[in-house]
């Protein structure tokens, strides 16, 4: 299932909302960034420790309103090893395709099917389940 966007016109819509992670998936996402792009993520300079009922997660810092790994031509500087949220966008919950997105119409139903079972197996529990987070 391969999505390519358009960046003109959606300006990296889906990089200007904050993803959480999971200790984890922060784990696996320094380690391939580290593989596939030979940059090594020092965790606070990228990630913000995120305390919520269910448990600690990492939210992506923003710059400006944007994600940092976003650079000046409005892509992805770890497109190839991205979090698995990101991969899933337009998908915002198991039955919730967010609107804004200009692609979110555009997308073959087959495709936003599978988008949205993928989300229901692979997001973590926990944080669909979490509904309000304490940042420290």
């Amino acid at each position: 299932m391969k999505m390519d966007c358009d960046i003109e016109k959606c300006k990296s819509h889906c990089c200007h909302n904050c993803a959480v992670l999971t200790e984890g998936e922060v784990s696996i996402l320094i380690s391939n960034v580290r593989k596939k792009y030979l940059i090594v993520l020092e965790p606070r300079k990228y990630f913000k420790k995120v305390k919520g009922e269910l448990g600690t997660y990492y939210a992506i810092k923003m710059i400006k309103g944007q994600c940092i790994f976003l650079d000046k031509q409005n892509r992805c500087r770890i497109y190839m090893c991205r979090p698995t949220l990101c991969e899933l966008y337009p998908v915002i919950d198991i039955d919730k395709v967010d609107e804004r997105c200009p692609m979110a119409n555009m997308l073959p139903m087959e495709m936003l099917s599978g988008l949205k079972r993928r989300y229901a197996q692979e997001i973590d529990v926990n944080i669909k389940a979490e509904q309000t987070f304490l940042f420290v």
